[in-house]
């Protein structure tokens, strides 16, 4: 089965780099403590998880305004 694979196609392109992308969000939120939560009620780790997945996307955030500011200092 895996030699059938088209990895050329645009569309296994496009699988792996949200595979990919997934994979970044979930070691990330690793790091931070959600895979394995301390907390014991159902809305606390609701809460803690919304929390650090803002935490990533502002991280992320912040990592493509600074690559912009570089970029206009270099033109």
């Amino acid at each position: 089965m895996r030699h059938q694979i088209d990895r050329q196609s645009a569309l296994y392109q496009e699988i792996y780099a949200q595979r990919t992308a997934t994979e970044r969000i979930n070691s990330q939120a690793v790091d931070l403590g959600i895979e394995r939560p301390k907390l014991r009620n159902r809305e606390a780790i609701a809460n803690l998880n919304t929390l650090i997945y803002v935490l990533i996307n502002l991280r992320a955030l912040h990592r493509i305004r600074a690559q912009k500011a570089r970029l206009t200092q270099v033109v």
